[in-house]
């Protein structure tokens, strides 16, 4: 029994961002259609809370896959070779159950959630949006820069982080990759004033109060994904339109959700729908330029094994990645 294992750089090569939007909207209407099964991610912590493991099992009906991704969390690694979230995708036959790919999880991580977050913003966010805030400065904040540009015509992206010199070291650093103008700035709100603001960091606290954010913002939230951490505060939950990716997942791990249903702002119903419902029409989307329209990113084991098979192909066809023999 061969297993093809595609490591980090191949996964860069093969998956573009462009494609992986393409494939993370069809994953999004999948999951939507019921086409999909994905349990609540679960995690092992280390008794220090250095670190955890994260499982995440599921099946999909179109490409056929039953899988898993597994992914581990260090946080205290960010800013060295190894990155805060490292694992792989792992690739299973629906016929007989045998194993058949292991892909870089890193790579994939990084390409759809950054994808999700652009398919959210091309659906709900004004159609003039021009300037986009990133709050962060690692890994995330990077994929945002680069998927946020190919769904809108940004003219300028502002930067924010709670450090004032790695903030400007990771702008200086966008800008000799990047064609569009991206600055750094030292006050968050000068960020907020944004028309689409990508939170990806790792605040357990609101970042910012709901009295900062103008109207007709649109907002992706990434970098919480535990029930006990928040990036933003109960009255951003509640003034806004809020949309999930998956809502089994959010009634259970989203923290400003829970902490802002805790607090009795809001009710389960305050979820409208998933971005995959507003894709196929079910769930209406932004209603007026004054809204303020909410994407709360938690991920979906359906978009790592539909971006793991187009990998998976793609290597095939090309004979890359290690064959070893089970």
């Amino acid at each position: 029994m061969y297993v093809r294992v595609i490591g980090e750089a191949d996964v860069n090569r093969l998956l573009p961002m462009q494609k992986c939007i393409e494939l993370v909207r069809h994953a999004m209407i999948l999951t939507a259609e019921g086409r999909a099964l994905q349990p609540i991610r679960t995690g092992l912590a280390l008794p220090n809370t250095h670190g955890l493991l994260g499982m995440m099992p599921g099946y999909t009906a179109d490409p056929q896959w039953l899988g898993i991704k597994v992914t581990s969390v260090f946080p205290s690694n960010h800013g060295t070779e190894y990155g805060s979230h490292q694992g792989m995708v792992l690739l299973f036959d629906t016929q007989v159950g045998c194993p058949v790919a292991i892909v870089n999880g890193r790579a994939v991580t990084y390409l759809r959630t950054a994808a999700a977050s652009a398919v959210a913003t091309e659906v709900l966010a004004r159609s003039n949006t021009r300037s986009i805030a990133i709050l962060g400065y690692g890994d995330q904040a990077a994929a945002h820069i680069q998927s946020m540009s190919i769904v809108r015509r940004v003219e300028r992206f502002v930067v924010w982080g709670r450090s004032i010199q790695r903030s400007r070291e990771f702008a200086a650093k966008q800008r000799s990759i990047q064609p569009t103008e991206i600055e750094s700035v030292a006050d968050i709100e000068e960020a907020l004033g944004c028309d689409v603001i990508c939170t990806t960091t790792a605040a357990e606290r609101p970042l910012f109060q709901s009295s900062m954010l103008g109207d007709g913002v649109h907002l992706n939230v990434v970098g919480s994904s535990i029930p006990t951490t928040a990036e933003i505060d109960s009255d951003t939950v509640s003034r806004s339109r809020y949309y999930v990716d998956y809502k089994d997942s959010a009634l259970a791990l989203a923290g400003d959700f829970l902490a802002a249903k805790s607090a009795g702002v809001v009710t389960d119903e305050h979820i409208l729908g998933s971005i995959g419902e507003v894709l196929m029409g079910r769930v209406r989307g932004r209603q007026s330029p004054l809204d303020i329209t909410l994407f709360k990113s938690l991920g979906m084991i359906s978009e790592d094994l539909v971006s793991a098979d187009y990998v998976y192909r793609c290597a095939q066809q090309e004979e890359i990645g290690a064959l070893v023999d089970l």
